[in-house]
């Protein structure tokens, strides 16, 4: 095997990564030695101690409809553009190859802890929910039956921003925070990170995305309860303005302790 290429092991699922000495990353059947280990997970770097009160985890929630290419066709929606709004409770949605639309909205529940609980992965909980922003935003859909949903854990920072650091020791590094915008940024974190496990003193690992994880977050279970109490300041806040109603000014209030987005509130 070269220098340059590497073994990928699919269905191995790390268990504990040993830090007393040299690192040592285990699976259920087996563990490897390494000089280096990058972190590069998304929510689930929440495991590691010194990044528990770096972000929040929040679902992001997604339907996508049964193929409707005639009616597309007819509103002249067919390119495939995907699209968000600028609320903080995102709506982003795109047509697909096939003629559908997959629909989501970010911001939906909170985890407790810092845990990913199972209800964070497979068919959405809230499909409902989701399904009437869906035809609320496009009424002539509304005919169109729903064919599946999901939903999944997003990393979601103080100032909306990823964050890329060494870990409690130089070899461990880590790449988290996306704030549910991650697959844009993506290969920036893999330049930024390659460069902190190699130890490189360039460009990119002087980025300014290099830095210590944001603080911010409370401990549990102050991060929970506020949380909720914010999220729902926030629901109502952009229900008002979806009705074209004055926010009530607890809500206004409320929404401003959120977590930053990648645009302004207001």
């Amino acid at each position: 095997m070269s220098a340059s290429s590497g073994a990928v092991f699919e269905r191995s699922p790390v268990v504990a990564i040993e830090r007393a000495g040299p690192l040592i990353v285990r699976t259920d059947h087996g563990h490897v030695t390494a000089d280096r280990v990058v972190v590069a997970m998304g929510a689930w770097a929440s495991q590691l101690r010194e990044l528990r009160r770096a972000f929040v985890i929040v679902s992001s929630d997604i339907v996508i409809t049964d193929p409707a290419a005639d009616l597309l066709h007819r509103m002249d929606w067919r390119d495939g553009v995907s699209i968000s709004d600028s609320r903080l409770m995102v709506h982003y949605y795109r047509t697909t190859d096939d003629g559908r639309v997959a629909f989501g909205k970010g911001g939906g529940r909170l985890s407790y802890g810092m845990r990913i609980p199972a209800s964070f992965s497979g068919p959405s909980p809230i499909a409902d929910q989701v399904t009437g922003y869906l035809r609320a935003t496009y009424p002539w859909l509304a005919p169109v039956p729903i064919s599946a949903s999901w939903t999944g854990p997003i990393d979601r920072t103080v100032d909306g921003l990823p964050f890329f650091c060494a870990v409690g020791r130089p070899d461990l590094v880590c790449g988290a925070g996306f704030s549910g915008n991650g697959v844009g940024p993506s290969a920036l974190g893999g330049r930024i990170l390659a460069s902190l496990a190699l130890g490189l003193d360039d460009e990119w690992a002087r980025c300014g995305l290099v830095r210590r994880p944001p603080p911010g977050m409370p401990g549990e279970p102050l991060r929970y309860a506020s949380g909720r109490i914010v999220r729902g300041a926030v629901a109502r806040k952009e229900r008002a303005e979806d009705d074209g109603r004055q926010p009530a000014r607890t809500d206004r209030a409320l929404a401003e302790l959120a977590p930053a987005g990648l645009v302004p509130l207001d």
